[in-house]
């Protein structure tokens, strides 16, 4: 004698086996909210998330509607451009009132050029208009660009009279954001120039400091 087979009602939300896929992970699984009881807990773990139901709802629109894979890599350059123009500035302050015009201008390149392409990389991940030819070139050539200026500063300040510790901390910028030039991932290439720079940054503010000295 046969079974019976309760019907396909009592079977719904019980069982949810898709063939080649496996089931939500409980680590992932919600239960519905009281107000819908016709839905099953299988769709509602199916339903879309949005940046609410990731916890966003508090972020700025702009962050927001970046994508889930570039949102860190933005989060990154904006974080890099913020940290070489707040205290850029008062790099450059100091360097001017206790070193000399030329130094100050050095040190205002450095940081401009820096801030400038770190912000360009972020608000290229933010914005939803279309990216001017200029930017994807600046942004593409940005690991270049940086440690030209850098460079540049430190032979102006007298590379081969530079002690080792600015050395030091210039090389390690300079192989950092090489490595990052190089780097597939968007993810990996981000945090690598936005070290680089902060590496860089410490060089120029040695170099500075040699200078008022």
């Amino acid at each position: 004698m046969a079974a019976a087979v309760p019907p396909h009602s009592d079977l719904t939300g019980s069982l949810h086996v898709t063939q080649g896929a496996p089931p939500p992970s409980s680590s992932t699984r919600a239960v519905p909210p009281p107000n819908s009881p016709d839905i099953t807990a299988a769709a509602w773990n199916r339903r879309p998330r949005n940046g609410r139901a990731l916890g966003l709802e508090h972020w700025p629109r702009w962050l927001r509607a970046i994508p889930d894979v570039e949102r860190a890599g933005a989060l990154m350059r904006l974080f890099g451009a913020l940290f070489l123009l707040l205290p850029g500035i008062a790099l450059v302050a100091s360097t001017y009132r206790h070193a000399s015009a030329a130094a100050a201008a050095a040190v205002f390149l450095f940081v401009t050029v820096h801030a400038a392409l770190h912000g360009l990389a972020a608000w290229r991940a933010a914005t939803t208009h279309a990216i001017p030819p200029i930017v994807r070139f600046l942004d593409g050539h940005a690991a270049g660009i940086m440690i030209a200026s850098s460079l540049l500063i430190a032979i102006g300040a007298g590379m081969a009279k530079l002690p080792v510790s600015p050395f030091f901390w210039l090389l390690a910028g300079t192989v950092s954001q090489l490595f990052g030039a190089r780097m597939a991932g968007q993810r990996l290439r981000n945090a690598l120039l936005v070290l680089g720079s902060a590496l860089q940054f410490i060089a120029m503010a040695l170099i500075a400091l040699l200078a008022a000295g």
